[in-house]
């Protein structure tokens, strides 16, 4: 079945609340392109443990080191923007595991609050590399076969600027096949972001396994412009 994220910008508790009665396989924290910062991120991945909602964490490509934190504070999983090579997809896997298999040091599983597995080096956060680039589409299969990820995600309006290409260009099409037969061909889910409700059937027939709805910002903001249209039609008729 195919699972669905929802994305927020805004590090708002009634939001974060609003997203995770929604009911939704999984939300992303935006650290990259949104307003969190670590403290609110903290707060949001609190809140989102205990309403029961996996939390993901973008984190851009040089912020590498606040993965442990992140995942400290009880974060399901980070996606790595801009992931253009299996060596950057290595060392996320490297910061997300503790030794001897990885660098993370032991801060606890949220403190304590949360219950750590007898063997804490079994702990396997998800690794999400975000294809968004030339360079990550060159090395596509080598980045779907880095032991320790858990999928693929794709940043279509990005991955659109670095090929020089719409979204609606075969050419562009037949890159997006080749990014979900690579992850596929290993095994891995693989993620198409910014989806429209209204896309969700053209993504699975395609072969997208899980689907990230518009972020939290678009949806209010296209609710707001169509409510004050709707309004000023309703008075003007």
């Amino acid at each position: 079945m195919t699972k669905i994220g929802l994305w927020l910008a805004m590090p708002e508790p009634l939001v974060i609340e609003a997203a995770a009665r929604a009911v939704p396989d999984w939300v992303g924290l935006d650290l990259q392109h949104g307003a969190w910062d670590l403290g609110t991120a903290f707060r949001g991945i609190q809140l989102f443990d205990a309403l029961g909602t996996p939390a993901l964490v973008r984190v851009a490509e040089h912020d590498l080191a606040l993965m442990p934190r992140l995942l400290d504070h009880g974060a399901a999983g980070v996606v790595v923007a801009m992931a253009s090579s299996r060596a950057m997809a290595e060392e996320a896997v490297r910061r997300a595991r503790y030794q001897p298999d990885g660098t993370r040091s032991f801060g606890g599983q949220r403190y304590g609050m949360r219950a750590a597995p007898a063997r804490v080096s079994d702990i396997r956060p998800g690794i999400y590399p975000m294809i968004e680039d030339r360079r990550g589409v060159a090395d596509i299969a080598v980045i779907a076969a880095t032991p320790g990820i858990s999928g693929l995600h794709v940043g279509p309006v990005d991955l659109g600027l670095g090929l020089g290409l719409e979204m609606t260009d075969p050419r562009y099409v037949a890159v997006l096949r080749t990014i979900v037969e690579a992850g596929h061909k290993v095994g891995l889910p693989v993620t198409m972001h910014a989806v429209r409700s209204e896309q969700a059937e053209q993504w699975v027939a395609m072969g997208f396994d899980e689907l990230v709805l518009t972020a939290d910002i678009e949806l209010l903001r296209t609710a707001f412009v169509t409510a004050v249209a709707s309004a000023r039609q309703a008075v003007q008729t």
